[in-house]
Parts: C-alpha cells; structure tokens; sequence
C-alpha cells in the first residue's frame, strides 16, 4: 500500500522530472539541477561501489572513506537533493525532512548489493 507521503512523492517527483516547476537555488532551473545529478551518477555509483560513500536515513549521501574528490561531490550531490526535496515538500504539502527520508527508504530498495545504507536508527550496513 502507498502512502500518502509516497504517493506526493512520485507526483513531486514526476512533476520534477518533467520540468514543469522551476526551482530558485543559486539561480538553477529544475532542468540544470537535474542535468547535473544525471551527470555526476556514474561517478557518485562508482564511489557507492568502492564503500568510500553511502546513503544516510535522510535521502542524502555521506562520505564513509575519503577518495578523491568525494566530499566535493557529495556536497554538490546533497545540495542539490536538498533543492528537490523542497520542491517536492512544497509541492506536497510536507517537509522536506519528511520528502528526504521517503526517499531514502526507495533509494535503499532500489540500491545495487554492496552499498552501504544506514537504518532509520542510524546503523550503517552494507546491502
């Protein structure tokens, strides 16, 4: 059974994927945002795959080991997250605290075996 929150998520985030909604965050459309998400995928997948992050109960992802330029991806990785969170919540009439730990819980079905996740009581574990 859906939930109501998850139900105003999909609509949120159907209506993001579209384009149809403009966000205001560092002068980016909806569009930009989500253009760079798409392009930093591979790279956040590939840190995912090697442990050096994961996915935290909040819909945004942490730094476990440093690699490279990991911090400065995920910064980038999170503030955007958080622009679409609050487009959702807006758009949903929720938080976007609520939006992001929604999310998080598709995020952790949805991951490959082997990235790390943490539980909603903040335990990390490995999928």
């Amino acid at each position: 059974m859906i939930t109501r929150l998850s139900r105003l998520f999909l609509v949120g985030a159907a209506l993001f994927a579209l384009g149809s909604t403009t966000v205001t965050v560092h002068a980016q459309s909806a569009k930009e945002i989500r253009q760079k998400m798409a392009e930093r995928l591979p790279k956040l997948d590939e840190l995912k795959a090697k442990g050096a992050i994961g996915e935290n109960n909040r819909g945004f992802v942490e730094v476990r080991e440093a690699q490279g330029n990991a911090a400065q991806l995920v910064a980038e990785e999170n503030r955007d997250r958080e622009a679409v969170y609050a487009l959702i919540a807006k758009q949903a009439g929720a938080s976007p605290d609520a939006v992001g730990r929604a999310r998080a819980k598709k995020i952790a079905e949805q991951s490959k075996p082997g990235v790390w996740l943490q539980r909603e009581n903040g335990d990390w574990y490995k999928k």
